[in-house]
């Protein structure tokens, strides 16, 4: 059941992420990707969107392990990706000890790296 639950909030969260990311209207908060690019923002909610419903489609599918390992760890290889774009390209560390706010930075660095152990956590209820 706890894996259930992860799979369930982990998908609803990609969902709402790539829906506030589609919608340029509206701000993504600490896991905004680069508010200057709408296009890669976008680009990047339509892949979000995809990610939750892979997610919450296992629940409702009877796919083999491997194909759910599989799901997941796309998911996985893409958020990876998605953090060090947001951290490490868009917005370096360097910038944010010049500007006082490494502490924020860091902050939201660990948000996005908990994702990302939910979702590796899930790779591994399939493996």
């Amino acid at each position: 059941m706890p894996i259930k639950a992860l799979r369930i909030i982990t998908g609803l969260f990609f969902l709402v992420l790539g829906i506030l990311g589609v919608l340029p209207s509206i701000e993504e908060g600490i896991f905004s990707l680069n508010n200057s690019n709408i296009l890669l923002e976008q680009l990047f909610g339509v892949i979000e969107i995809i990610c939750g419903i892979i997610l919450l489609a296992a629940l409702l599918t009877h796919a083999s392990r491997k194909t759910l390992y599989r799901a997941a760890m796309v998911v996985f290889v893409f958020w990876v990706i998605r953090i060090v774009l947001a951290n490490f390209i868009f917005s370096a560390p360097t910038l944010a000890l010049a500007s006082g706010a490494f502490w924020i930075w860091l902050l939201q660095l660990l948000a996005q790296i908990q994702i990302a152990i939910s979702v590796w956590v899930l790779t591994r209820a399939y493996d």
